[in-house]
């Protein structure tokens, strides 16, 4: 992701910038929209990242945690009943040891990194002031995108990135195919925001704003905005306004 040093080129015929983004942004608020959170995550920057919910869902450790309580739950009510409930214990017992086995893969692999790195990227010093527009892909409610601007310049400054953010896990589902509440979103449609560390292991960095990190799922640099990929994104996004 590259950071702004203040200049931004001046856009193409077209192309988007900080205006018609802002102003589609300020649009697609009026319509309905998820509903953020009720309640605000653990602040990253005081705990352990797996006292974040959403990286514990991210890295497996809530399935795998679930998984082991229910296993002991179904072997306390085995030792209790006795053998006659083998029968009906059997699926139960297989299915949690299963969900266990795989929130356990998770946490040792790819996705148990991932939710360190953003947990290390948000702690990051030196974070980068940014500007942001707050859209939707689908305009009526779809993936929460946060457009970033340079945070000096005028309104018609093209975006430096995009983020899609991660969606809220629900708390009272975690296994397969659960479904998803949207992202927890900043109130704001527009306004500024911090962007903390970004590296080359982590090149999307976690944005701040209000005193809360919003975790990304994915991110399109500047390079990508300009390819064939992030026009298509920039056309839906625009699709609409007026």
């Amino acid at each position: 992701m590259s950071h702004d040093d203040g200049e931004s080129p001046a856009p193409r015929s077209g192309a988007p910038t900080y205006s018609m983004l802002m102003a589609e942004a300020r649009r697609q608020a009026t319509l309905p929209r998820p509903t953020a959170r009720s309640r605000r995550e653990a602040d990253i920057r005081q705990v352990r990242w797996w006292r974040v919910r959403t990286l514990r869902s991210i890295s497996g450790l809530s399935t795998l945690a679930t998984a082991l309580v229910f296993t002991c739950l179904v072997l306390a009510i085995w030792w209790l009943v006795g053998p006659s409930i083998a029968p009906d214990a059997w699926f139960p017992l297989v299915v949690s040891i299963g969900l266990a086995l795989y929130g356990a893969y998770r946490l040792r692999g790819a996705l148990g990194a991932t939710a360190r790195a953003l947990a290390r990227a948000a702690r990051a010093p030196g974070p980068a002031p940014k500007r942001y527009a707050l859209l939707y892909d689908p305009p009526w409610g779809g993936v929460a995108l946060l457009v970033l601007f340079p945070a000096a310049g005028s309104d018609d400054v093209r975006p430096d990135a995009v983020l899609e953010l991660r969606p809220l896990p629900q708390t009272w589902r975690r296994f397969l195919g659960a479904s998803e509440l949207p992202a927890d979103l900043p109130v704001e449609p527009a306004g500024n925001l911090e962007l903390r560390g970004p590296t080359d292991g982590l090149p999307m960095g976690v944005p701040w704003t209000d005193g809360q990190a919003y975790w990304p799922k994915r991110s399109y640099g500047s390079d990508d905005l300009i390819g064939q990929e992030g026009q298509a994104l920039m056309a839906r996004l625009l699709a609409d306004a007026t």
